[in-house]
């Protein structure tokens, strides 16, 4: 394998480099350039001859290594010389703001408010307490003759009197009130109970209120009742005593022309 241009393939440097190293390698050994040649193409290398001095290198042996990359460097281009960067355009010229620093005070800041009044909220607790007596005293106890008002004090008979007596003392009011309110739920049971009523106002309510029973029941329905129908407590009273009784139960309402 001694053709240059096959060596040159396999060494991977320019034929004509390898053909002059070839011809000074032949010279400087005694033996031919084929030799030189077919070893380089084996990948073999030719010893060199003793050199007359150490000191000084043989200017005739070829560098496998340094000479292609000699050459390399000489055929290759110069590398590409870069665009100047360009210098940085000025800010428009505005002159600089100048900061100052607030002044700091070694004192620590004091918070200044309104000044308190303590007579404002004497003179506002003052005027809440005269209002609240107003509406909830003095409004309610001043007489009106507005239409619908009426008086509690029932002009009772002397048999119902005495039936007052017995319906407070059977204690009645423990259960039944004679008391109307104005709330939704006694809507339909008759006029508002008046406070100077001198019926039996009661504590609960457990039965039904009895303050208009006289204009809802007969005589004969309350007996029937007191005696202990519709599920009532029967009481077992005298002739005249559940006469008495009924008379005040029939005289309990302020509806003219009711009771019987």
């Amino acid at each position: 394998m001694n053709d240059v241009n096959s060596v040159a393939e396999v060494m991977g440097i320019p034929a004509e480099l390898v053909r002059r190293s070839a011809d000074a390698r032949a010279t400087a050994n005694g033996i031919p350039a084929d030799e030189i040649l077919a070893a380089w193409g084996g990948g073999a290398s030719v010893a060199a001859p003793p050199a007359a001095s150490s000191d000084e290198p043989s200017a005739e042996e070829p560098s496998t290594e340094t000479e292609p990359e000699t050459q390399e460097t000489q055929d290759a281009p110069p590398p590409p010389t870069p665009p100047p960067t360009p210098a940085p355009t000025p800010a428009a010229s505005t002159p600089p703001t100048e900061v100052r620093e607030a002044p700091v005070s070694s004192e620590p800041p004091v918070l200044v408010g309104a000044r308190d009044n303590p007579w404002a909220v004497v003179a506002g607790a003052v005027g809440l307490f005269l209002a609240v007596v107003l509406l909830g005293l003095v409004g309610p106890a001043i007489p009106a003759d507005a239409p619908g008002a009426r008086s509690g004090d029932i002009q009772f008979s002397a048999a119902a009197e005495a039936g007052h007596d017995l319906y407070a003392s059977l204690g009645c009011g423990a259960c039944h009130t004679q008391m109307i309110r104005p709330l939704v739920a006694d809507v339909g049971l008759g006029p508002v109970t008046l406070n100077d009523t001198d019926q039996v106002l009661g504590t609960r309510r457990f039965g039904p209120d009895l303050a208009e029973v006289g204009a809802r029941l007969s005589g004969t329905q309350m007996e029937a009742i007191v005696r202990g129908s519709a599920g009532h407590p029967g009481h077992n009273l005298s002739a005249d005593d559940m006469s008495e009784l009924v008379a005040y139960l029939l005289e309990s309402t302020t509806t003219a022309g009711t009771g019987g």
